[in-house]
């Protein structure tokens, strides 16, 4: 036990003497310039900046870039209007879809159809062809055609305009036989007075005894049928007025139902020409490669008939004669988007052009889209100051529209402030 005591002490002096021994002076020195590197390094890191670098996609192009034009069905192509390299115009017929319509009997319809008015004078004398191959679009033709029948019957027969000039005439009649009755109605009344006269002298004279009872009896007879026949007169010229108003309505009815009809069928017409019209142009986004501006037809993946296209290839393409400025569209994900601003350099490596062989391209942000579009992403426009020359100065050759990646050199910040973001992320959150 006393052995253990003993042995206990020596060690506890032994650590004492080296705890209380002073280092090394070469630990001292090391210590020394590690603590001056470090304070070195954070003096530096303060003055020392770099830019953030946000990689994205972009696309180079130009002011005026091309226009795509896409398939909207599957088939093949059954014919092709124009050359690879050829001047287009707005709206030229590039190539069709192979369909069951025949592509003259459908533009020869259009052309018709766009020069035809349903309310114009000319609407009886306009003839359309009835042997055509429409496809999908006979229906609504021969919809169509009895449209422009009923309409033309209705009014080269002009059933109303009959009916209203008989109606006429028989009023004409009757106007004839009212001022017929009303003269005669004249002369009844005269023969009424003279008679109720005669009727009057012989009441007289048969009161005074001057004359017999059978001349007085026949003056009152006169007088009387005298009076009933000027009654039935009335009677009938009263039924013949009546009889006047009647055609005179029976003729606005008529007026009223003429046009009733005529509205009808021209508003089927017009509907009818609508519909054709629908179904035309159904027919020509479906199978019609137009060209929605002038400029360079270009083929992509098509050259000849007979070819097999499918819904949503880019068969055909439109290049701008006067293509502007060349620029570039980034693509930019949310993420990093509120450090990118006009004014910041661009850096772009182009696909096809090995930046370590070729340089990079060199560009500037002008402008950044105010809202994200359904991929969440934000277009950017890049301008190229110097166009397609690189930094190894060489021109690469544009070919209407080229790909690449951009690398955004946004605001710069030192090595020290990027070291102590994350303890002053913290401090601000939870402190």
């Amino acid at each position: 036990m006393e052995k253990e005591t003993k042995d206990i002490e020596l060690r506890c002096e032994e650590v004492q003497e080296i705890l209380t021994r002073p280092p090394h002076t070469l630990i001292r020195w090391g210590i020394t310039v590690f603590f001056i590197v470090l304070a070195l390094f954070f003096i530096g890191g303060c003055f020392f900046k770099y830019p953030d670098v946000i990689s994205a996609p972009v696309t180079i192009t130009t002011e005026h870039p091309p226009v795509w034009i896409v398939a909207r069905g599957n088939g093949k192509i059954k014919e092709v209007y124009h050359k690879d390299r050829d001047s287009v115009w707005t709206e030229d017929i590039i190539a069709v879809l192979e369909n069951p319509a025949a592509t003259e009997d459908v533009l020869l319809l259009k052309k018709e159809l766009d020069a035809f008015s349903p309310a114009d004078s000319s609407v009886c004398t306009k003839l359309f062809p009835e042997r055509l191959i429409l496809g999908s679009i006979q229906n609504a033709y021969a919809s169509f055609l009895k449209s422009l029948t009923d309409y033309r019957n209705f009014l080269s027969l002009d059933l109303y305009k009959q009916k209203i000039e008989a109606t006429r005439k028989e009023l004409q009649e009757y106007r004839n036989y009212i001022a017929h009755l009303k003269k005669q109605a004249e002369l009844d009344k005269e023969q009424v007075q003279i008679a109720e006269t005669s009727h009057r002298r012989e009441k007289k004279l048969f009161d005074e005894g001057l004359t017999a009872q059978s001349e007085y009896e026949e003056a009152k007879q006169t007088f009387l049928n005298k009076q009933q026949g000027r009654e039935q007169l009335m009677t009938s010229l009263s039924s013949a007025k009546i009889q006047e108003a009647q055609l005179q309505q029976n003729i606005v009815e008529t007026q009223m139902e003429q046009s009733r009809e005529a509205n009808n069928l021209l508003t089927a017409l017009k509907a009818a020409r609508n519909e054709l019209q629908v179904s035309i142009n159904d027919w020509e986004l479906a199978y019609l490669f137009t060209s929605p501006a002038s400029g360079i037809l270009s083929y992509n993946n098509i050259w000849q008939k007979n070819q097999n296209v499918n819904s949503g290839d880019k068969v055909f393409s439109i290049v701008a004669q006067e293509t502007g400025d060349i620029i570039g569209k980034i693509k930019l994900p949310v993420g990093g988007s509120g450090k990118v601003m006009p004014g910041q350099r661009v850096n772009i490596s182009v696909t096809g052009y090995p930046y370590m062989e070729f340089g990079f391209l060199t560009g500037k942000v002008m402008s950044v889209s105010l809202l994200a579009d359904d991929e969440s992403t934000y277009t950017v426009t890049i301008s190229l100051p110097q166009d397609l020359r690189t930094s190894y100065n060489k021109t690469l050759e544009f070919k209407g529209e080229m790909t690449g990646t951009a690398e955004v050199m946004t605001d710069e910040r030192s090595v020290t402030e990027r070291l102590l973001s994350p303890l002053r992320y913290l401090w601000e959150k939870y402190l």
